[in-house]
């Protein structure tokens, strides 16, 4: 039996090394693998040197994160140097960003500094490299507890004065809205902060209120300045003003509202517990006070049992008491006065609107009235009236407050309040 080849009796080697379609991809796989060969047999191993690579610490589902604890200070400034090895057309090719470094904080669990050893991966698909050293092989990473507090600026304008005849006041925190200020930063330095100043250098004389730059310093509880390297400040810088002020001490007036026509405040003898005050404020303001005028006193509240009261002064805007004082006692002199109960039914109605009458059936009695005790021996009930303001009254009936008067006699008022019904159509 003859044994006869299956294999295709048209195939030819030598038709396909002459078939340019199989011929040209082929060379051109054989060259690159003569190329590779050459480049790996003349291209050793070689090492790679990368500056200025910063550190990533991830703080996800760690203790630091989840206890409130946060790095303290900034990494940013922290760089290191990574050499990598390996095969030059690899090495040749890498960039800053196919690796990383990295420190874990997995075993932080309580504030403090630590020293965290650094550690180098890879960050693209090129593996054919080891990263061979980092410098420096740790970094210094502080943990803390963050806190946010708000203190109260205290101004200081260091060197400054006055003219003569002027006083400097102590400086106060201006262009803000408030003199507070929120920090934010480590718990344990937070808690070390027990004043903050507005420090402004100014070293002059004044001869009016004048602002100055300030600079926010910290200080312990010994005034050692505190560092703000590690802190929030919610402002680091403000303003300071001095107040330059003058001050004069001048005579305490009382003052007396509801007077009847015709009673002159001078014909009331009293006395004040302080009959002159020193008041200090902007020199415009001072220069134009003569006198520290008291709250009125309605003299309606004045009887023969109720001659002294509380009051407070009035003073005009940006004038206050130098001294201690909240009230003054005035005291009114109701030696040569007395009392005298009346029934008033003279009813007088004043300021009625136009087309309207009106009628009350009212009198009013037992009317206190206080006066000089000779004028009250002579004072009777048809010497007085009741006057009724009807401004603004409208038809209908209304009850209406009065004022208690006389003709004939004009040192002479009603002691307390007295109303009576109106009717108006």
């Amino acid at each position: 039996m003859t044994w006869k080849s299956s294999f295709p009796g048209r195939f030819s080697l030598r038709k396909l090394l002459g078939n340019k379609r199989v011929t040209i991809p082929f060379s051109l796989v054989v060259a690159f693998a003569l190329w590779l060969a050459i480049m790996i047999g003349q291209n050793p191993d070689i090492e790679r040197t990368f500056t200025d690579i910063s550190i990533n610490i991830n703080l996800e589902n760690t203790y630091v994160s989840e206890n409130g604890m946060e790095i303290i200070g900034d990494l940013s400034n922290q760089k290191f140097t990574v050499t990598v090895g390996g095969p030059s057309y690899v090495v040749s090719a890498l960039k800053t960003t196919d690796f990383y470094v990295y420190a874990s904080a997995a075993a932080i669990n309580e504030p403090g500094e630590y020293q965290l050893e650094v550690t180098g991966a890879k960050n693209t698909a090129l593996t054919d490299y080891d990263i061979v050293s980092i410098t420096p092989s740790t970094v210094t990473v502080f943990f803390d507890y963050v806190e946010t507090k708000e203190f109260t600026i205290k101004a200081v304008a260091e060197g400054a004065t006055a003219e003569e005849g002027l006083i400097a006041e102590t400086a106060m925190v201006s262009g803000t809205e408030s003199d507070t200020i929120t920090i934010k930063g480590p718990r344990t330095i937070v808690n070390k902060i027990d004043s903050v100043v507005a420090y402004a250098q100014v070293n002059e004389t004044l001869s009016a209120s004048t602002t100055f730059d300030a600079a926010i310093r910290l200080y312990d509880a010994d005034e050692k300045e505190i560092e703000q390297t590690d802190l929030t400040l919610s402002a680091t810088a403000v303003q300071v003003t001095v107040p330059i002020s003058k001050r004069v001490t001048v005579p305490v007036k009382a003052d007396f509202t509801n007077l009847p026509s015709g009673f002159k405040t001078s014909s009331i003898s009293y006395s004040i517990d302080h009959d002159s005050v020193t008041v200090i404020g902007t020199p415009a303001a001072i220069d134009e006070i003569t006198k520290v005028t008291l709250s009125p006193i309605d003299i309606t509240n004045i009887s023969t049992s109720s001659a002294s009261f509380e009051v407070s002064a009035k003073l005009p805007d940006g004038v206050r008491l130098l001294d201690s004082i909240d009230t003054f006692t005035v005291t009114v002199d109701l030696s040569a006065y007395s009392e005298k109960t009346f029934t008033v039914e003279n009813i007088r109605f004043t300021n009625l609107p136009s087309g309207l009458a009106a009628t009350s059936d009212s009198v009013i009695k037992n009317v206190k009235i206080c006066g000089p005790t000779e004028v009250l021996k002579k004072l009777t009930g048809d010497m007085l009236f009741a006057e009724v303001n009807l401004t603004d009254k409208v038809a209908g009936e209304h009850t209406v407050e009065v004022s208690v008067k006389s003709s004939e006699y004009h040192n002479i008022w009603q002691v307390g309040s007295y109303s009576i019904a109106v009717k108006i159509e």
